[in-house]
């Protein structure tokens, strides 16, 4: 269901480049290189893998979510970015964006699992969740800004929202059965340096690539990124166009807090289609 929800939307975001050919309303230097505001926002479909770590007594023992609980290869999620040029020159930019990667499951457990010092025994049957969401803020200023260039580079910071539960009947001291539900959840603002490119071969085409990184420990947690996104562009009118880009995104961070002493692990790809806005 999920590829074939990606088909229709790349077919229908493909449309135009096929159906407008007026030159007129566009500006020799493509309007998003120029412009001071973008709006953008469509579906994201990522294909991801987690790993969650809750020490307990066992504290290096690692549950690889998706693999345990079955969760789907794929989802669809929403997405939005707005990007502000503030400065006069437009050099200067703010940019946000959002999304949340979330997904539960019930499964019958092939082994032995601890988790925030409960074990979940082999042939339980469970229920389990992982919770990811992101808002990226940034600041970056444009080195080189001609007709049909523009190279920046910045510094911002990725906030996350992390968690995962597991919930079932787990065996007491006494042999007797009772219903445990553990979660563990954390918020992460983690810095990050980035840079952009962006080329117009033709007034209505822009293809570009971005990417950030941190590698960072800080007192409550460690670990690293990356954020890697290849783009297309192609402007319909002159304040309207669609996007395809293709996202990579890897995080790993040690936390070390009051409600989760652990490890959290994702990493997923996937294309991003998306409509927007410029003025």
């Amino acid at each position: 269901m999920i590829l074939s929800l990606s088909k229709r939307l790349f077919v229908f975001l493909l449309f135009p480049l096929l159906s407008f050919g007026q030159k007129d309303t566009i500006p020799e230097t493509h309007s998003l290189l120029i412009d001071r505001f973008k709006v953008k926002a469509g579906v994201f479909v990522p294909a991801r893998n987690v790993a969650v770590r809750a020490d307990g007594s066992s504290p290096n023992e690692e549950i690889d979510f998706d693999e345990t609980f079955g969760f789907s290869d794929n989802e669809t999620t929403f997405f939005i970015q707005f990007d502000w040029r503030f400065s006069r020159n437009k050099k200067w930019m703010f940019s946000g964006e959002y999304f949340n990667v979330n997904n539960a499951n019930r499964a019958t457990l092939p082994r032995d699992i601890e988790f925030e010092d409960v074990i979940f025994e082999e042939g339980s049957f469970v229920r389990a969740g992982v919770e990811f969401a992101l808002f990226r803020v940034f600041f970056s200023y444009a080195f080189i800004k001609k007709s049909k260039h523009l190279l920046g580079a910045g510094l911002g910071s990725h906030l996350f929202q992390v968690g995962a539960f597991i919930e079932g009947e787990v065996r007491t001291n006494q042999g007797d059965l009772e219903f445990e539900k553990k979660r563990v959840s954390a918020f992460l603002p983690l810095p990050n340096v980035g840079g952009y490119y962006y080329f117009s071969p033709h007034e209505r085409w822009v293809l570009g690539a971005r990417v950030d990184w941190f590698g960072i420990t800080v007192d409550e947690y460690s670990g690293g990124l990356w954020n890697i996104a290849p783009n297309v562009s192609f402007q319909i009118f002159r304040n309207f166009g669609v996007a395809l880009d293709y996202r990579f995104f890897f995080l790993n961070a040690k936390i070390a807090q009051d409600n989760w002493n652990g490890r959290f692990q994702m990493d997923f790809s996937g294309p991003l289609f998306t409509l927007y806005g410029n003025f």
